[in-house]
């Protein structure tokens, strides 16, 4: 058993080393597994964002947000959330969707996270 978590935490050690991080979406698109908020999105920052890419962005009073760029310039980007579409700054966004985690979302809610 140990050594299980060993393991687990020498993977989870290299995947932050190299970018990777875990948001908990409060709003945004949905996938076929149900909507983004019962997901824990993965993803990893960039400098810029292009359209087409998945991203995950901070709306004042909204929280986090999984939507798509629809468009982007060097210091805007148009994001398509499902519910709006809304124009950030590139500093907003938090970074791209590297994949999600269904289900894992509730959890977190159950907890207030």
């Amino acid at each position: 058993m140990k050594l299980k978590l060993l393991v687990i935490a020498g993977v989870l050690i290299i995947f932050f080393g190299v970018g990777f991080r875990f948001a908990h979406p409060q709003g945004g698109l949905a996938s076929a597994m149900g909507s983004a908020k019962s997901s824990v999105a993965v993803y990893k920052s960039d400098d810029r964002y292009t359209a087409g890419q998945k991203v995950i962005v901070v709306i004042e009073g909204s929280g986090n947000q999984l939507g798509i760029v629809k468009s982007a310039t060097e210091k805007t980007v148009d994001v398509d959330t499902g519910a709006s579409f809304v124009r950030i700054n590139q500093e907003d966004v938090v970074g791209k969707l590297v994949g999600v985690i269904p289900f894992f979302g509730t959890l977190f809610d159950l907890v207030g996270l």
